[in-house]
């Protein structure tokens, strides 16, 4: 027999079909008896029924399957109705856990903060107690941790993992949340089964591996100190970068950069209300970045942040002159790439790194530089198209 197997639920309400006639607990343990065979307890808490048994295999047997009483079926609650506020066996409610905020913060303020979040929430907030780490029987001693239940979210959204709540830092966890699990991955010898400060060996080029180097020395096997047309951009300075201080407007708000207007975007769409705002307030693009990188991503935002990336750099050609005259000057062979380090939008290497190495040994993706080179054909060709006209014109 497993240890304190979680009981399964029913509403007395549900099973006393005649009020005059009460039903027993020996009932309900022969009616339940028929569906499994090791039924460990039957007890009644004012109109709250708590069924017991032996293994997880028959609690999810009877959770599934139900049992017949006097000529009726019931269906069985998984999570007690009446702390989880669900009002059918078969309502999907979710569990949320939130770690971190002192006992003297009042319940409301936890409420405000879900409910901000977009959480309907179907309970009030609950207190976690310790449980005994053998026999899994609880105690009536708090652990400090606050849960309720919520209706399920819409598919592909969930709450952050992070927040704040009165002023303080909190942790809030649910079943859907993804996780966002650290690659590991040495920036010292470039292996990717343990960290940099882990690191035991030589610093080696993350090109060719060899020691003694980094990407973009001649030493490197994939060296390459005559690419042509590559524009190799990074940095606040940069105007092709999306750290340049450009004000621009999109999707309703202004933001000092295209990187703020990014991040922010990312930050709302992954329901990370409290990091949108902290963007907003940013001073540099680096900070704006930087808070980016706490948001918990959902699948959602991978598969639309290319579109979204878009947008953004469209508007900023619209609104940034110097922008645009910068992707103007390029030719059909041209190839933008980001230089700093992001293994997505970029080459994944340093400038001097991604100029001095062959771009087909480029560890990045450089998507940022491939809507670069769609942006700037699309503003040559609109150039020529213009050009041709007024030559008819004349």
């Amino acid at each position: 027999m497993d240890p304190m197997i979680k009981p399964v639920y029913l509403r007395n309400r549900d099973v006393q079909n005649d009020k005059r006639k009460f039903v027993t607990d020996y009932a309900i343990a022969m009616a339940v008896g028929n569906v499994i065979d090791d039924v460990k307890c039957v007890q009644r808490d004012r109109d709250l029924w708590r069924i017991y048994v032996g293994t997880r295999a028959s609690r999810n047997v009877l959770y599934t399957n139900g049992f017949d009483l006097e000529s009726r079926h019931i269906d069985v609650f998984d999570t007690n109705p009446f702390s989880a506020g669900t009002e059918k066996p078969d309502e999907r409610i979710v569990r949320v856990l939130v770690k971190g905020i002192p006992l003297s913060v009042d319940d409301d303020c936890i409420k405000n903060m879900l409910v901000k979040m977009g959480a309907k929430l179907t309970s009030d907030i609950k207190y976690e107690k310790i449980r005994n780490p053998t026999t899994r029987k609880m105690t009536e001693i708090l652990n400090g941790n606050r849960f309720v239940y919520m209706e399920p979210l819409a598919e592909g959204s969930f709450l952050p993992r992070t927040s704040y709540c009165a002023g303080l830092k909190c942790t809030i966890y649910h079943d859907g949340q993804p996780k966002n699990e650290r690659k590991k991955i040495c920036t010292n010898c470039w292996a990717n089964d343990h960290l940099k400060f882990q690191c035991e060996y030589e610093k080696c080029c993350r090109i060719c591996k060899e020691v003694g180097h980094n990407p973009g020395s001649d030493k490197c096997t994939h060296y390459d100190p005559n690419q042509k047309d590559v524009i190799a951009f990074c940095g606040n300075e940069d105007v092709l970068s999306n750290f340049y201080p450009s004000e621009m407007k999109i999707f309703g708000q202004t933001f000092k950069t295209p990187e703020h207007a990014f991040q922010h975007t990312k930050a709302m769409r992954c329901g990370d209300l409290h990091r949108a705002d902290q963007i907003m307030k940013a001073e540099t693009a680096l900070d704006a970045k930087r808070i980016g990188n706490q948001i918990m991503m959902s699948d959602q935002w991978f598969e639309t942040r290319d579109d979204v990336m878009r947008n953004i750099l469209d508007a900023k050609v619209a609104q940034c002159k110097q922008f645009c005259e910068a992707l103007l000057k390029s030719n059909k062979n041209t190839t933008f790439v980001e230089a700093a380090y992001d293994d997505y939008w970029g080459s994944g290497l340093n400038k001097l790194g991604t100029l001095h190495t062959s771009s087909g040994h480029w560890p990045g993706k450089n998507e940022l530089g491939r809507i670069y080179t769609e942006i700037a054909r699309s503003l040559r060709n609109s150039q020529a198209t213009t050009r041709s006209r007024r030559g008819t014109l004349k």
